[in-house]
């Protein structure tokens, strides 16, 4: 008897545990990014209702985090001190943390190390690799490993590599401000981009320009940028700084009818206008005004300036003056610490340019003249890739268009002065028929030899990571002249990199086919990434393009002079 009912009470216990396991799964969590939001004000006041009318619970201090219950118009519900409340969120940042992740990063311990196409000694050689060289690991694979390099993306032997793993994790602020949706922005410059993102870097698209006069309805706001609907059916972020535009509860009645109809896009300013003019705040009665005794021009070397109504930047900006730009001098407005010029920037209109900054100089020579040639001399431009090789690309172009449109307005400029030109290559073709790269580069140094040439020039746009930008110019210590060639390459470099207003990545060696078989001095000019919006956005443009060319040209007349 006592044996059966031990067996009774057994199966039950057993039945009561398989239906409690049945009921009651273990829960299981994965960490993710967490969101929470930080105060930036000295005191921010936790209230019992979404206004400042209802009572007030407590003051939370600045920088505190605070996670959001719900959200009421401008107001976040929180929970601070074991109460809850309510807080204008016009006085909070957005915080959020990504989960951290791993980095590899490979640097090559030899000189001469083979990249290859493929995960094997069999594949082809992309390049070689000097001792030191880093890269970005993407894949590994039977003992090779796939980088990405300034230069390259192929496949190395692990073991000539050394490894290393990194972590990292992104922390972010952005403003929570929502009190200008609803309300009207009227444009008060000539032209204000419109970015894809909310801020103003090389991360950011422009995706075109408002015109002075538009209106528009706010729908979003961070920080100072707003949503806008710039065109039927297509938003972007504008800043609403007070230098370009005014707020307005509502709708103004100055727009003008279809201002933004057929945007250029190769011909937008790469920034928002954040100019780099001198003191803000200098009093008007401590200018002296004088006219120039001689004919001079202030050149817009790069970059750009706002062109105001008034010799400071107090001036309403009535335009911009870019890169390639120049005008007559008409007038100086001279302060203790600063000086400005009065132009004529377009038919009957003027205004005043800031010359205090290094993105212009002021000059006595026409900037549109070209010097003339000191001495007949001959001289080879090549166009990187072409045919049926594109080169690098990016936002829709090819390295192979750009490097032919640069050569053709450089092989233009040097014409004018005087110089004798021949390019390697036609606009669809490369050099030789054969599909053989290395035939095929060889028959453009063998122009060199062909012509009696006294240079080589090899033009070419770089590609990397989406952020790395910047110019950079190469020479060989392999070519039969090394030393004029790193002279050539300095002085053309030092004449070309500022025109193009990116980062100075310097002048360097490395044995590039061209400048070391090449018979005469040899140089391989890299003038942008072609994979960094900011930089593209200066390639693709017609009149950047021809004020580099023009500095291209310049510098090897440059050369030329100092030998």
């Amino acid at each position: 008897m006592n044996k059966k009912i031990v067996k009774l009470f057994s199966n039950f216990l057993l039945i009561t545990i398989l239906i409690c396991s049945y009921f009651y799964q273990p829960v299981h969590t994965e960490a993710a990014a967490s969101t929470s939001y930080k105060v930036t004000a000295s005191q921010l006041t936790l209230r019992e209702g979404p206004s400042t009318s209802t009572k007030k619970l407590t003051s939370i201090p600045k920088d505190k985090k605070l996670t959001k219950i719900s959200t009421k118009g401008t107001w976040f519900k929180v929970k601070y001190s074991g109460k809850t409340g309510w807080v204008s969120s016009k006085y909070l940042s957005k915080v959020t943390t990504t989960v951290s992740k791993a980095t590899k990063t490979a640097t090559a311990k030899v000189d001469n190390l083979n990249i290859r196409s493929g995960a094997a000694a069999t594949f082809k050689s992309l390049g070689k690799l000097t001792k030191g060289t880093k890269g970005t690991v993407l894949d590994e694979k039977n003992g090779w490993v796939r980088i990405k390099t300034d230069k390259y993306t192929g496949w190395v032997s692990k073991s000539y590599l050394t490894i290393k793993t990194t972590t990292s994790s992104n922390t972010t602020n952005t403003a929570a401000t929502n009190d200008n949706v609803g309300k009207y922005f009227l444009v008060t410059i000539a032209d204000l981009n419109v970015r894809e993102k909310a801020f103003s870097t090389a991360g950011t698209a422009i995706l075109g320009t408002v015109k002075k006069g538009s209106v528009f309805k706010i729908l979003k706001q961070s920080g100072d940028w707003i949503h806008i609907e710039y065109k039927t059916s297509k938003k972007g972020w504008v800043s609403s700084k007070t230098a370009y535009g005014k707020i307005s509860t509502k709708k103004p009645t100055t727009q003008t009818s279809n201002p933004n109809e057929e945007e250029d896009l190769e011909d937008l300013p790469t920034e928002e206008p954040e100019e780099p003019e001198e003191p803000t705040d200098t009093p008007e009665d401590n200018v002296t005004y004088s006219k120039p005794s001689k004919l001079e021009y202030i050149n817009i070397q790069s970059g750009y300036l706002n062109i105001r109504s008034k010799p400071n930047t107090k001036g309403t900006i009535l335009s911009q003056a870019n890169a390639g730009n120049y005008y007559t001098v008409l007038q100086y407005a001279t302060y203790p610490s600063n000086e400005w010029v009065y132009v004529e920037y377009a038919p009957g209109k003027k205004g005043w340019i800031s010359n205090n900054t290094s993105n212009s100089y002021i000059t006595l020579t026409d900037p549109a003249t070209n010097p003339v040639a000191t001495s007949k001399k001959t001289i080879i431009l090549d166009a990187g890739h072409g045919g049926s090789d594109p080169g690098a690309g990016g936002g829709g172009y090819t390295e192979a268009s750009l490097t032919y449109a640069f050569t053709l307005k450089t092989k233009s400029q040097l014409e004018s002065m005087g110089y004798t030109v021949y390019t390697t290559r036609s606009q669809y073709s490369a050099c030789s028929i054969s599909p053989n790269k290395t035939i095929d580069l060889q028959c453009r140094v063998n122009l060199a030899k062909t012509k009696k040439a006294d240079i080589f020039v090899s033009i070419h746009m770089n590609s990397a990571s989406a952020t790395a930008k910047g110019t950079e110019t190469y020479y060989s210590l392999g070519n039969p002249y090394p030393t004029k060639s790193r002279q050539l390459a300095n002085a053309v470099h030092n004449s070309y990199q500022p025109a193009m207003g990116s980062k100075n990545r310097l002048v360097k060696q490395y044995g590039f086919y061209v400048n070391r078989m090449a018979t005469v001095p040899s140089i391989l000019l890299e003038v942008g990434f072609i994979s960094n919006i900011e930089d593209r956005s200066k390639l693709i443009n017609s009149a950047h393009q021809t004020n580099v060319s023009r500095s291209i040209a310049l510098g090897i007349h440059n050369y030329f002079k100092a030998q």
